[in-house]
């Protein structure tokens, strides 16, 4: 399927905007935020109801929201966690526990240091990083398809777990730029509470 080059240029504008307007929040502000995100996340029934949880290791490159204190929260709710590895160019999920070693990764994403792939069909809920979101529930990536791929992934093998963006009240958008094959979480959590799309 051959890529709609309007959108292709839409999203580059988009996610470059994003990503300046992410790092310019100073970090007292985004680390306020991420911990009120994060306290919000761990109450969804979604997450409460849930045995197995992936989520991301955050990029302080990018200012992304922080897992950390959702890291320690689901440790603590006992629950089974396991994070984004990406090999041969695809993206999969590898088992992970609070304090794993974890190592710079190609795109400079963390990833533990000790790889240790999941079946996938365990997974109950994916937290999910983005630069944009809009009403309609769908979310601006870093460009490589990787989520959304994995997303078809799953649902080819009759898992459809409940996808909840992470991101800042900001970062929403009137309409991000969309391919046909791009996926459309359930939600999204922000400061502020959080948006269900289904």
């Amino acid at each position: 399927m051959g890529r709609d080059e309007k959108v292709v240029s839409q999203k580059a504008i988009l996610r470059e905007k994003m990503l300046s307007l992410r790092r310019s929040i100073p970090v007292e502000s985004r680390t306020d935020m991420s911990n009120t995100i994060g306290r919000d996340v761990i109450g969804l029934p979604e997450i409460v109801n849930a045995r197995h949880i992936h989520l991301y290791l955050s990029m302080t490159s990018h200012a992304e929201v922080d897992t950390a204190k959702i890291i320690e929260g689901l440790t603590a709710m006992d629950k089974q966690l396991s994070v984004p590895v990406i090999i041969d160019g695809k993206l999969f999920s590898a088992a992970f526990h609070k304090g794993d070693a974890v190592k710079v990764a190609q795109f400079g994403q963390p990833e533990p240091e000790v790889v240790s792939v999941i079946d996938e069909s365990q997974l109950d809920v994916i937290l999910i990083p983005l630069l944009a979101f809009d009403v309609r529930g769908y979310r601006l990536g870093y460009g490589k398809g990787f989520y959304d791929f994995f997303l078809q992934r799953l649902s080819k093998l009759g898992r459809t777990p409940f996808r909840i963006g992470l991101s800042f009240s900001r970062q929403m958008v009137d309409e991000v730029p969309a391919d046909p094959w791009d996926e459309i979480l359930d939600g999204v959590v922000h400061e502020h509470g959080i948006i269900r799309f289904t």
